[in-house]
């Protein structure tokens, strides 16, 4: 479980402090499929990367499985981060690497090529294992992004716009996908400003101004 309570991140921006996170309370339940939606500046992405651990909140309490992530040490920091994966919108593939480069790198190369091959099977990418990520589909480039995450067994998926680049038909496929990971017990947190696609998840958090409103 995921709670966050009073949490406040500051930037600044012309030397004046921007609140991308304002007092934000939020609680996501373990194996929970959410849609974080508000407009652009709202805060989403910050959210996101909070959770993940790539930012640290300035004020407020972040907890994972009811322990304080402020008074993590770096062990158990790097184990949070290895719990919790991470979808770009940009999908953050390497150009110079395969496909399989590009999933195996996620692991430095320590995961054997059952997983690897029982990974692109569940994806469907079997057939595109060879090749590199400029000759690929938009749609084919998020499963290879989504492979990356599954093949380190992780326990959350954080997706910022995960199907902002696609066209309608690969998007529902995509969130077809992420019903299937949340069905199998991982927990799915999306970004999006699309409510067709926020409509598809089992709840809908809103946010504005850094805050939740519902």
């Amino acid at each position: 479980m995921i709670k966050l309570d009073k949490a406040v991140k500051k930037y600044k921006v012309d030397n004046k402090d921007l609140l991308a996170l304002n007092y934000l309370d939020l609680i996501l339940e373990e194996n929970c499929f959410v849609a974080i939606v508000g407009v652009s500046g709202c805060g989403k992405s910050t959210l996101l990367n909070v959770i993940a651990g790539y930012d640290k909140i300035d004020y407020g309490y972040y907890y994972f499985n009811n322990k304080d992530v402020n008074k993590f040490s770096k062990k158990e920091k790097s184990k949070l981060i290895k719990n919790i994966g991470v979808i770009f919108q940009d999908f953050n593939l390497l150009e110079y690497l395969t496909v399989k480069e590009n999933i195996l790198l996620a692991t430095r190369y320590m995961n054997s090529k059952k997983d690897l091959l029982k990974v692109a099977k569940k994806l469907d990418i079997l057939d595109i294992l060879n090749k590199y990520p400029s000759q690929l589909s938009g749609g084919q480039k998020q499963r290879v992004a989504i492979a990356r995450c599954l093949i380190t067994n992780k326990k959350i998926i954080l997706a910022d716009e995960p199907t902002g680049s696609l066209d309608k038909d690969n998007a529902i496929k995509i969130m077809e996908i992420f019903k299937k990971l949340n069905d199998e017990g991982i927990a799915i947190v999306i970004v999006t400003h699309d409510e067709n696609i926020a409509s598809r998840c089992k709840k809908i958090i809103r946010m504005e101004n850094g805050r939740v409103v519902n």
